[in-house]
């Protein structure tokens, strides 16, 4: 038999794993590994899943209700202390820390999910045991100390904890598949495993993949936007998504759901069970990426579809509105979002901004204050250092009026314009007897038993006619208001107001200037950048010459025309008042104060509108429409020696 009879077989042995194959094991092997590392790296950060919204943007995290029982104590004018109950509002940052946050295994000072302090004690054993009035104003110092633990254990936040813990538990989980996909692609990259088994398994895992990631996603939506109940009553309530924003961890596990999504469509549609047997024709690419496409399609639809099942009934799909046009509205009982704004405290519990001794043998104890002699070349002796007041317009810098108020006389001395040698009506029983008499502005004036205190009063008084003098029917403001006094009018400004909103004006004005947290700052110090106050001296005259130009009100804002605001005083001080004297001072300091050394005259009908335009206003400004007392002159060693001027 011929050789050439012979008929031979090859049969391709041996073929190994097909080119089409060995792309999708080593993107799989590609992505596994990126899994694993942003798993591992999420579950490695305390702050990779939230972290705390800036402070501005923080609403109050304690309970309303228990704003009667936290005092705060106060020092007056004659330094003797007592109490003043205030109401507890505290923000995440004031409890935790600006840019606390929590991670996917711990929080950003190590601890997991259901560690607490010693001998397991949290809020709600301490509240039973000590009683609420003695744990309350410690709670912040024991959330920052490592006796805590984490907090959402120490708040008694049960199913918040649960919730966690189980994400936590699929986090690890994750990190393990993924490891284990690495080193299972990598076998069959090599065609050391079955190819029938290989893809059964391939597939498997990676659909458990895929729930896992959807799972996860769901469950920190659902953590995020749910309102959890805690154990206790100072935080009895949480909903993460008014505190924390979503950090980078939330990314990933969408990114995890994709990446794992897509693997799972490329396994199916370019590896097959036959994989390394001879004669298989490798798969169409065009059909196989249209597999793909439409696999991870479908896949995220799925998940939008879910997200919304889940979100919809946490009603986070709904307009939650900004945090003061709600949550911290929600927390007034008048809907005033900047309600209860004015600070007590630095930190919790500190008491920073009681009034206190201005002096100890001859040592300044507090920073620059007011109200200074503002008269031209007048320097004071405390030396500012750095601090420099505004010199821009306080519009021009983010600065916006958020109250107008006004004092009996002023409180600023303008040689020649008002100081000890002004006069008034003799009749002004709002003032001492000794009103009218010359008094040394260096020296300290004692504070009087009269209704209120008095300053110094402007020139013009003298000059005015009789129907000039005559009293004036005053609608709006307060009776006591006189034609022919002297008032020097305040416009605190500041750039975390409630501009351009209804609730911009406000009384007291430290709600309107502290209306916005995380803005106005202690440490770094920004309240002379943060907080100005205008102020002008007027004399009262019952004339319609003397008014406003149309449009204007003086509400508003300083009289700024060719004649009013031409000569200004500007340098940092304090904020004013009759608690504070050459003795006890405040600490609402420095602030910017800029000062018109001129005394001008109103008409008593601009006057009373407004009086008018503030009865108007959506916060009850009535308060104000009476004159406040006027604080002692302030000795030039505790005036700043910053004082600039705008002529």
């Amino acid at each position: 038999m011929s050789t050439a009879d012979v008929k031979v077989d090859v049969v391709a042995t041996g073929a190994g794993v097909p080119k089409h194959a060995k792309l999708a094991q080593i993107l799989s092997i590609l992505v596994s590994g990126v899994i694993a590392l942003a798993v591992s790296s999420v579950l490695a950060d305390g702050q990779s899943v939230i972290i705390l919204k800036p402070v501005k943007d923080l609403p109050p995290a304690t309970n309303p209700a228990l704003k009667d029982l936290v005092s705060h104590k106060t020092v007056n004018k004659y330094g003797e202390f007592g109490d003043k109950y205030v109401q507890l509002k505290w923000n995440l940052a004031e409890l935790l820390g600006p840019g606390y946050g929590v991670g996917l295994h711990h929080d950003q000072s190590g601890h997991i999910w259901n560690e607490a302090g010693a001998e397991d004690q949290d809020l709600a054993f301490l509240i039973k045991d000590l009683g609420i009035d003695a744990v309350m104003a410690a709670v912040p110092s024991v959330i920052s100390t490592d006796g805590l633990k984490h907090p959402v254990h120490f708040l008694g936040c049960k199913n918040l904890e649960r919730s966690g813990l189980a994400a936590m538990s699929f986090g690890f989980i994750a990190e393990i598949v993924a490891v284990v996909m690495v080193i299972f692609h990598s076998l069959m990259l090599a065609g050391m495993l079955n190819a029938k088994l290989g893809k059964a398994f391939s597939v498997l895992v990676w659909t458990v993949l895929v729930v896992g990631f959807l799972i996860v996603n769901m469950l920190a939506v659902a953590i995020y936007t749910t309102n959890w109940d805690c154990n206790q009553d100072v935080i009895p309530n949480i909903r993460l998504s008014d505190h924390f924003d979503y950090n980078y961890g939330f990314g990933f596990a969408v990114i995890g759901y994709i990446s794992a999504l897509l693997v799972l469509c490329v396994q199916c549609a370019f590896t097959s069970t036959k994989d390394g047997e001879a004669d298989q024709s490798a798969p169409s690419v065009v059909k196989g990426l249209i597999k793909v496409v439409a696999g991870v399609v479908v896949g995220l639809v799925l998940a939008v579809v879910t997200s919304m099942i889940v979100l919809a009934p946490n009603g986070a799909l709904k307009d939650q509105g900004s945090v003061y046009d709600q949550a911290r509205a929600n927390w007034s009982s008048t809907g005033n979002p900047c309600e209860g704004q004015k600070p007590y405290h630095a930190g919790p519990g500190d008491h920073y901004f009681s009034n206190t001794a201005c002096q100890h043998e001859s040592v300044a104890l507090t920073l620059e204050q007011a109200g200074a002699n503002i008269t031209k070349g007048f320097k004071g002796e405390l030396n500012a250092g750095s601090r420099v007041p505004i010199t821009e317009e306080y519009e021009d810098v983010g600065m916006c009026a958020v109250n107008v108020h006004w004092h009996l006389g002023s409180e600023h001395l303008s040689v020649g314009q008002y100081d000890q040698h002004g006069s008034g009506p003799a009749d002004n029983h709002q003032r001492r007897n000794s009103s009218n008499a010359m008094h040394n502005p260096d020296h300290v004036r004692k504070l009087a038993a009269a209704p209120v205190d008095y300053g110094f009063r402007c020139h013009h008084y003298e000059t005015m006619t009789d129907a000039q003098k005559a009293p004036y029917d005053w609608k709006y403001c307060d009776k006591s208001t006189m034609v022919g006094e002297t008032y020097e009018v305040h416009w605190p400004h500041s750039a975390a107001g409630a501009c351009g909103t209804e609730w911009q004006f406000q009384t007291p004005f430290y709600d309107g200037v502290f209306c916005r947290d995380g803005i106005i700052t202690i440490a770094p110090l920004n309240t002379f950048k943060t907080v100005g106050v205008q102020g002008q001296v007027f004399t009262i005259v019952n004339d319609d010459e003397h008014m406003p130009p149309e449009g204007f009100n003086l509400m508003d804002h300083a009289w700024k025309d060719d004649t009013h605001w031409k000569d200004v005083a500007k340098y940092t001080g304090s904020t004013t008042g009759t608690t504070r004297d050459n003795t006890i001072c405040s600490r609402y300091t420095p602030i910017t104060w800029q000062v018109d050394r001129m005394c001008h005259k109103v008409s008593a009908k601009a006057w009373d509108q407004m009086c008018k335009k503030m009865k108007e206003q959506k916060d009850d400004m009535k308060d104000d429409t009476h004159a406040h007392g006027a604080r002692a002159f302030a000795k030039k060693q505790m005036v700043a020696n910053n004082q600039q001027s705008r002529k």
